[in-house]
């Protein structure tokens, strides 16, 4: 089946993508906290989205860092603030962190992203510049890491503190349809 547009869903797949299904990883990993729980998520392609649905005073805190260094044009140094702004903090609401895509399953993709079998996995340093990942497949924990830039087990954090949202949207047919609402919820999103 040739992939389609389905443009007038976009805006009802989007409210759903806002629509938080697991509010804490905690309530979906394994006892021991180092793997998700079969079967809970899709093996389904489509969007997904993570959010800050604990305290946000652990974001306002000192322990946690919101000034990033980055590579930018030319290999200059861009200095990046996450103000409260930005985070929304004043609304009290779940925060929206990072949005992305999948293919082949959204089970898969979040456990890539929570690499939940490691501690911690970039390393504790007190700097501001952006510290190298890994791999290119574990944003969302590397984000964090870089909030909490000395805590030693940062799988505390995101159990406790973060949850997920989705959109099943699988197969070829939805290549066009992933795209655009992945671009649409960073939009209006705009997550850190």
């Amino acid at each position: 089946m040739p992939a389609t547009i389905q443009g007038g869903s976009i805006g009802r797949w989007f409210e759903e993508l806002c629509r938080i299904k697991h509010e804490k990883f905690a309530e979906i990993v394994w006892r021991n906290g180092t793997s998700l729980k079969p079967s809970i998520l899709p093996q389904s392609g489509g969007v997904y989205a993570f959010w800050w649905t604990g305290d946000h005073q652990l974001l306002t805190s000192p322990k946690c860092n919101r000034l990033l260094e980055l590579v930018g044009p030319g290999g200059k140094s861009v200095q990046l603030e996450i103000d409260d702004d930005w985070l929304g903090i004043s609304t009290m609401l779940p925060i929206p962190l990072y949005v992305g895509k999948s293919a082949s399953g959204i089970a898969k993709r979040v456990g890539q992203h929570l690499r939940l079998s490691n501690a911690r996995i970039l390393p504790i340093h007190g700097g501001v510049k952006k510290a190298k990942a890994p791999s290119s497949s574990c944003q969302l924990r590397a984000g964090i890491e870089h909030l909490f830039k000395f805590e030693h087990d940062t799988r505390v954090i995101v159990l406790d503190n973060v949850g997920l949202s989705f959109v099943e949207l699988h197969g070829d047919e939805n290549a066009v349809n992933r795209f655009y609402l992945e671009d649409l919820a960073i939009g209006l999103m705009r997550p850190p």
